[in-house]
């Protein structure tokens, strides 16, 4: 078998990601395969949520016949504006999907009003 092989470079990657409006907070979903947990970086700054999720180098124990996986970091920036209780914002991994949650500030939560009766 042979089979030309090119050589890796430092790739970034946009991540996919699915966003909804949860009522009192908005969840942003985001697939970061390879990444580890522990090196994310999330942070909220000026209204603007941003992503860094490294992923390292693979190593292969023989000699490669064919590679095609792109090895690279995953960075993402969402502009949220005003609303949000940065403070709360919370995040985690699970087999390489990142979970963003961002609460939304009590004053601008929806909220049900309840209609009285005379």
């Amino acid at each position: 078998m042979t089979t030309e092989t090119q050589p890796q470079t430092e790739l970034t990657f946009r991540p996919d990601v699915d966003i909804c409006d949860c009522g009192n907070e908005v969840l942003i979903v985001a697939d970061v395969p390879g990444a580890n947990p522990g090196a994310i970086d999330v942070s909220f700054d000026d209204g603007v949520l941003s992503v860094h999720a490294p992923v390292a180098a693979r190593t292969l124990s023989g000699r490669a016949l064919q590679q095609e996986y792109g090895i690279g970091d995953y960075c993402r920036s969402f502009k949220l504006g005003e609303g949000f209780d940065a403070s709360l914002i919370s995040a985690e991994c699970r087999r390489g999907v990142l979970e963003i949650h961002v609460p939304r500030l009590a004053s601008v939560r929806p909220r049900k009003i309840a209609v009285r009766t005379a």
